[in-house]
């Protein structure tokens, strides 16, 4: 008898264990286009919306499986998305390429389908060939603050080599990651925010015997 649960006991555990693991990564939010120009042998990159040059990395608390789980625990985002501006026309066996050319370090890039690190991340090559359609990679980190990334693109050949007679553009993306907030209820009729560590269960001790000496004062 000790080891029976009931059903709905075993109902909320499988409520649990659905919602830690996640399916599909949150994008974060709303698009956000970097837009490839190609203009008179010249590259031209520009945001879609410029108010969405910074981007939020947050981590949704879900676990992934496979390729995925590069994800866990991490800060992550991928509502940048690479996108051609107009027609663009190559020489043959040429394509466009996207070239770190600096990076705040705790900042990791992975494909958008296969979740393969790039541009840089562990030990992946600085240059990544991008092949013309709507690509939006991920960004993650596992540690908060700003961060940042330049990007050069260029014109290359089959090799990755830039060809002559093209110029190249150049951009940076830039992301917060902030720290968690933790309401404390029962102080007064407010609610206060603080990006604080959760209190240890002594000092949460002291803090609720100061709330419940406040209640009496009050009346």
């Amino acid at each position: 008898m000790k080891n029976r649960m009931t059903a709905s006991g075993l109902l909320m555990l499988g409520v649990f264990a659905g919602s830690a693991l996640g399916s599909v990564p949150q994008m974060g939010g709303g698009m956000s286009h970097l837009l490839v120009t190609l203009h008179q042998n010249q590259i031209y990159l520009t945001f879609e919306s410029p108010n969405m040059s910074t981007v939020e990395l947050q981590d949704h608390s879900e676990s992934y499986g496979g390729a995925a789980s590069v994800l866990n625990n991490t800060g992550y985002n991928s509502q940048f998305g690479w996108v051609t501006n107009g027609f663009i026309s190559l020489p043959s066996a040429a394509g466009i390429y996207v070239h770190r050319t600096n990076s705040s370090p705790y900042l990791d890039v992975f494909s958008e389908s296969g979740f393969d690190p790039i541009l840089g991340t562990d030990g992946s090559s600085d240059v990544w060939q991008w092949d013309g359609t709507m690509t939006h990679n991920w960004y993650s980190t596992r540690v908060r603050g700003h961060h940042a990334v330049e990007y050069e693109v260029f014109v290359g050949d089959q090799f990755g080599n830039p060809l002559d007679g093209y110029l190249s553009g150049a951009i940076e993306l830039n992301f917060q990651y902030h720290a968690p907030r933790h309401r404390i209820h029962g102080v007064g009729e407010s609610r206060i925010w603080t990006s604080s560590p959760v209190p240890t269960p002594g000092t949460a001790a002291v803090i609720g015997v100061l709330v419940s000496v406040g209640h009496r004062r009050r009346r």
